[in-house]
């Protein structure tokens, strides 16, 4: 068994009852476990800081026979729907959109956590979500805090429907942009400086026909003039061999 995983099951701080954080310490907002040696200075504290490129690593709490009330007033019917913690961050009832580099999910933020320790143990803020979530932008069913698994949250408008969503324009093309520059006279196909991708990954524009794999799902993408495209079997990008690689 995936210690962090079915760690992350108990450990990350919420609002729920002990039938969800059954172990450990209670603390103000809940029950947390500081039984993981990687976790250090767990103190029933959530962050309320919103990370300014909004990345975030997904986790999971709230499965199959963990029913529990969250601090917003919601039950997670046993992870039966959508909905993460973050209401520290959001605020009880907001709908968050979050996406990946090819998924998209909106989901309700109903519980209050994870703890702070747990971002320190991960280099990252994080998201705990339930297993729909998961499943909807990974087809995996439950997320440890060690997997790092990159996704982006934002907050949208709470008519917005729960669930699997389209993924918005500017990230529709690539998993590391935001936008692309292009210079039209030279048509995309050369390493011209002016044509540049946005990489969130690396934190700064890279030029056409270089190279990076995604921290949001470690695959390989190429920029070209239209944004980011995935790599070929062949290693090869839609421009040809990368000029430059960039790997995690």
């Amino acid at each position: 068994m995936n210690l962090n995983r079915s760690f992350a099951l108990v450990v990350l701080l919420t609002g729920c009852t002990p039938q969800i954080a059954s172990t450990g310490a209670t603390g103000e907002e809940g029950g947390i476990s500081s039984t993981d040696s990687a976790l250090k200075g767990c103190h029933a504290t959530a962050s309320s800081s919103i990370p300014a490129n909004e990345s975030y690593y997904l986790t999971t709490f709230g499965g199959p026979g963990e029913s529990g009330t969250m601090s917003c007033g919601e039950s997670t019917k046993n992870g039966s729907w959508y909905y993460i913690a973050s209401r520290q961050r959001y605020g009880c009832g907001a709908h968050v959109r979050l996406t990946t580099a090819t998924k998209c999910v909106v989901a309700e933020a109903d519980d209050y956590g994870p703890d702070v320790c747990v971002e320190t143990a991960a280099g990252r803020p994080i998201i705990d979500a339930s297993p729909k979530v998961a499943k909807a932008l990974f087809g995996v069913s439950a997320a440890g805090w060690s997997e790092h698994r990159s996704i982006k949250a934002e907050v949208v408008a709470d008519s917005t429907p729960l669930g699997p969503c389209t993924l918005p324009a500017a990230t529709s093309t690539g998993t590391d942009t935001s936008s692309t520059s292009t210079d039209t006279s030279s048509g995309g196909t050369s390493s011209d400086p002016s044509v540049t991708c946005s990489s969130y990954t690396l934190g700064t524009d890279v030029p056409v026909m270089e190279c990076v794999q995604s921290s949001s799902d470690s695959q390989w993408y190429q920029c070209t003039s239209a944004g980011w495209v995935a790599l070929y079997s062949s290693g090869n990008g839609p421009l040809g061999a990368c000029t430059q690689k960039y790997p995690l």
